[in-house]
This record gives C-alpha cells, sequence and structure tokens, in this order.
C-alpha cells in the first residue's frame, strides 16, 4: 500500500519525522488485552473434539495467519470439518464466551491509553484476530473508547510479516480523524508478536515491544525488534517515547 503524506493543516500536529507521535497503532491479543494464554489452550482444545492430538507448540507454524486462514489451513491439514468456513464458525463461537468474560486487560495499559488520549494521539487496532472478538474483549474490559478503528490482517489482505495491516489502520485512523497520513517514521507501533515487530519496523514505524510471557516470542527477540522495549505498561511510558530521539 502507498501512504501519500500531506502537510496536517486541521490539528496542529506536524506530520513529519519528529518526536512528537501523530499515531499509536495496537496489536491487541498480548498487547492490549491478556489473551495469549488462551489462545495457546484454544487450539489443542478446539482439535481434541476432531480427535486430533497436538500441543500449542505444534500449532506455531499458524500463529502469523488471521483465524479464517488457521481455520483453512486445519481442514487442508488434518481433513476436519466440512470446510475451513465451518471451523471457522465453530471456533468463533468458542471465542465470544471467552472473549466476553475471561480476558482482561494488561497490566497498567488503562492508565497508559488514558494519558495517550489526554495527548489527543489517535490510536487504532491492528490485529489478526476478527474484528468482532476484537471488539467484544475490548468492550467486556471498557476499552472500546480509546480506539477509532479497528483493523484486521483479513481485511488487509496479508499477514502481519507484512506492513499491509498497519498501513491500512494508519490510514483508516486518519480518515475517521479527518487528518492527513502522516509518515511511518511518526507513528508508533505497539507489538508483542516478534514478526509484526520486524515487518513494521521494515517499513519505517517506530516500535515498542512488549514482551508476553504467556506468549511465542522470546524476551530478547522482542527486546532485538524494539525502539522501546516494556514488559508492562508504565507511568512512564508516554514520556519515554515523546521524549525517544532528543
Amino acid at each position: 500500500m502507498m501512504l501519500i503524506y500531506l502537510p496536517n493543516e486541521r490539528t496542529g500536529r506536524v506530520n513529519s519525522g519528529s518526536c512528537t507521535p501523530q499515531a499509536f497503532i495496537f496489536d491487541c491479543d498480548g498487547t492490549i488485552l491478556d489473551s495469549m494464554d488462551m489462545w495457546l489452550d484454544l487450539g489443542p482444545e478446539f482439535l481434541r473434539r476432531y480427535g486430533i492430538q497436538v500441543t500449542a507448540k505444534d500449532l506455531a507454524q499458524f500463529e502469523h495467519l488471521a483465524l479464517e486462514e488457521e481455520c483453512e489451513a486445519y481442514h487442508r491439514k488434518w481433513g476436519i470439518g466440512r470446510s475451513g468456513k465451518a471451523l471457522f464458525e465453530e471456533m468463533s463461537l468458542m471465542l465470544q464466551e471467552r472473549y466476553q468474560k475471561m480476558i482482561a486487560p494488561r497490566k497498567n495499559v488503562r492508565a497508559f491509553l488514558d494519558a495517550a488520549k489526554a495527548a489527543d494521539i489517535p490510536m487504532s487496532i491492528a490485529t489478526s484476530t476478527p474484528s468482532d472478538l476484537v471488539r467484544l474483549g475490548l468492550e467486556a474490559n471498557g476499552l472500546e473508547r480509546y480506539f477509532s478503528n479497528i483493523t484486521t490482517t483479513g481485511e488487509a489482505g496479508a499477514s502481519k510479516k507484512h506492513a499491509d495491516v498497519y498501513d491500512l489502520s494508519l490510514k483508516t485512523l486518519m480518515e475517521h480523524s479527518g487528518e492527513t497520513v502522516p509518515p511511518r517514521s511518526s507513528v508508533w507501533v505497539f507489538e508483542d508478536a516478534v514478526f509484526g515487530l520486524m515487518s513494521s519496523g521494515a517499513a519505517g514505524y517506530k516500535r515498542v515491544g512488549i514482551h508476553d510471557p504467556a506468549g511465542r516470542c522470546d524476551r530478547n527477540d522482542v527486546i532485538e525488534n524494539s525502539e522501546i522495549f516494556i514488559d508492562d505498561f508504565s507511568d512512564e511510558l508516554l514520556d519515554r517515547i515523546l521524549t525517544f530521539g532528543m
């Protein structure tokens, strides 16, 4: 996706590579919501319904895929279900209850979002999870009001091994805000997945890497692919971002 950068005359923000962030784009699972334990348990539990015995480690090869694509992959690999779409519909029912009742936010994330909102920084979600499930999880925890849009890899047409979902999320966010698209270098991506940190960094975004101890990514790999690394959100994180490079 080609992004065109123009001056922003409405908000007073300078759409350049300056230290002032023009937008924040967040991954959801493992970054905003503490949901990776649930996800790692879900795949093996779901496949046991069809007599398939696997571990979470066995399913790591599918992690970068959108949920619809992952279900298609299960159907092709094991020949289960009438179709990948049927598996997706079945798994979605399992996930709806979990997102509504079992998922909490990451530590201190609400305070950070309050600070970013007070600083008038537009925020969006870029995720591999279907948007209706993400919305359920955000609404259950009172977090939906912070984000102008939820963009999925399905909508972008590529997994997070590519930067398309971040580009589309940024474009949609700016359209909702009535602003022009800023340079990627003035936008921060918040991710726990190394492949997402790598693709967004290669595209020119700045990155806050957050380690999720429940996830599959090695802490050192997250550190190596971040401008700023955190184990949890903290009171000083916004100041670290605002002063980065100064």
